[in-house]
């Protein structure tokens, strides 16, 4: 056997050589394609940011129907947001209609109407109740103000409003 013909075997090994250099090339491409890129930034955008949340007073005692807190949530993906009031009565009424409604320069754009059950609440002297909408279709980016008209089932009524300016997401 002269030195220029190849064994088996040292063909076969050549071929791993071969092949452990392209998976070694493809990996090292791949690790350069997918590195974190230094010149991108990451700062949220404008749109995304949010003010950091104030916190909540505790509620005091009960004295009449009323809102404690006024808010909205998001529905991801969509335009539409669920907006919710909590509050408090000092009757004996077992529920309570809220009627929300949405508005943009004084024009109104969305009505919903939600009732809610009385819960309970002796630390406060009264009892307790949240309202949430279903999903509302609002403009977001756009200053809106939220009234809600609030009358239990004795038929004592209230009123509450809130200026938001729903975000896009």
């Amino acid at each position: 056997m002269n030195e220029t013909e190849k064994t088996p075997a040292a063909l076969d090994t050549k071929q791993y050589y071969i092949l452990g250099a392209v998976v070694l090339i493809a990996v090292a491409v791949a690790g350069y394609l997918l590195r974190p890129q230094s010149g991108t930034s990451t700062v949220a955008p404008a749109s995304l940011t949010q003010e950091a949340a104030a916190p909540t007073p505790t509620p005091g005692p009960i004295t009449k129907l009323d809102c404690d807190s006024l808010y909205f949530n998001p529905k991801i993906g969509f335009t539409e947001y669920y907006i919710s009031v909590e509050g408090g009565d000092l009757s004996t009424a077992k529920t309570v209609e809220c009627t929300f409604t949405a508005s943009v320069k004084d024009k109104v754009v969305a009505t919903t109407k939600v009732t809610s059950p009385m819960t309970a609440m002796p630390q406060r002297g009264g009892n307790t109740f949240r309202c949430t909408t279903k999903a509302v279709a609002l403009e977001p980016n756009v200053p809106s103000v939220v009234d809600i008209a609030l009358k239990d089932d004795l038929g004592v009524t209230a009123t509450c409003t809130g200026a938001f300016t729903f975000p896009a997401l």
